[in-house]
């Protein structure tokens, strides 16, 4: 059976200039991986070159009855960006709002054991808060619509210490050992209130409190000047158990992509390091995405239902986001041996192209 060694987290992800590879238990004190020496030459840089390579992704993904939705946040030093969409499970529908966050030097902490990310826009205000001494954990929403779009309002909450949550970080070289990633994944259980004209039924608007599945994640990582990345995202109940999980891939993945990878699994508290996948959609991007490994452990599909486009292009930069809403099927097994047969559960796909 595939594994790999979970040790205790150290107090920062890079100690004394080095990485400190592996999969940790715990959450390290410092997130911060801007002090590497010679990350990309033998030739020592300057750190704003080195710095400017660096880009830190925020992800804070939930799952009600009847909703699915995800807040994704970039931080590229002094600008950023979020994009929030909830989808209705049943039909699909989506809404989504996007906000270009400028002249913030940090909007994503390097300090993992506590931080905030906020903005205070008039029209997208949003607050992901964290604290793992105290165990609170907190993520409020509030977005103004337009003539297309209704305003939505969200506010979860979490116990970081409930025996149901579990965190588990990774890192990994990027591909090469001179250059890392840190990721840091936690699956609590939320309570909150999702309220909004789009939720609306017989004429009526909801308001409801609900208890619903949640998974956040950081990832802080080097990047090539061209990136190509899949990542898949699952939440829901399979065999009687919450799980979720994440499976990421990219043109940067470690060389030894068996020791090195930051694919996890959930299941109640309890978390599995997974083998590397292969993420493919051979009928076309919209169509049936298959997911495997070479260890027997994952053997998935997903079906895409609504996709959402996200392109810039400024100078020599340009973006390609497509994160897409679909359903997901197979079965998967968690490091006991135990297999989870996933059928229809919800699921995010994102494919990103980057090009600096």
């Amino acid at each position: 059976m595939y594994t790999r060694n979970i040790e205790k987290a150290p107090r920062s992800v890079v100690c004394s200039g080095k990485p400190t590879f592996g999969d940790f238990r715990g959450i390290p004190d410092y997130f911060d991986i801007r002090k590497l020496k010679q990350p990309f030459s033998l030739m020592k840089l300057p750190s704003f070159i080195t710095d400017s390579r660096i880009r830190t992704n925020l992800s804070f993904s939930f799952l009600t009855d009847d909703y699915l939705g995800v807040a994704e946040i970039i931080d590229a030093h002094y600008f950023g960006f979020a994009e929030i969409t909830i989808w209705e499970k049943e039909s699909a529908r989506k809404l989504s709002y996007r906000s270009f966050i400028v002249f913030r030097k940090r909007l994503i902490p390097y300090k993992l054991k506590s931080g905030m990310c906020k903005s205070l826009r008039t029209k997208r205000r949003f607050t992901i808060r964290w604290n793992y001494d105290t165990g609170n954990f907190s993520a409020v929403c509030r977005l103004k619509g337009d003539s297309v779009r209704p305003n939505t309002y969200f506010s979860f909450s979490a116990d970081l210490h409930d025996k149901t949550c579990a965190v588990h970080t990774s890192v990994i070289p990027a591909p090469l050992m001179r250059r890392c990633a840190a990721v840091h994944h936690c699956a609590p259980v939320l309570k909150g209130t999702l309220t909004g004209n789009f939720f609306v039924k017989n004429g009526k608007e909801l308001a409801a409190n609900v208890h619903s599945l949640g998974f956040f994640t950081i990832r802080r990582s080097y990047y090539r000047l061209r990136l190509h990345s899949y990542a898949l995202t699952v939440l829901g109940t399979a065999d009687n158990k919450n799980i979720r999980f994440n499976l990421y891939t990219s043109n940067q993945d470690p060389v030894d992509s068996d020791l090195y990878n930051e694919n996890v699994l959930f299941t109640d508290g309890e978390s599995t390091p997974l083998p590397p996948v292969t993420i493919t959609h051979p009928y076309g991007l919209l169509d049936r995405w298959i997911i495997q490994d070479t260890e027997n452990m994952i053997d998935l599909s997903f079906t895409p239902l609504s996709d959402t486009v996200r392109k810039e292009s400024i100078l020599i930069l340009r973006t390609e986001y497509h994160t897409i809403y679909g359903k997901c099927e197979g079965s998967i097994r968690d490091k006991n041996g135990e297999l989870f047969t996933v059928k229809d559960l919800c699921a995010i796909a994102k494919k990103k192209y980057l090009r600096l």
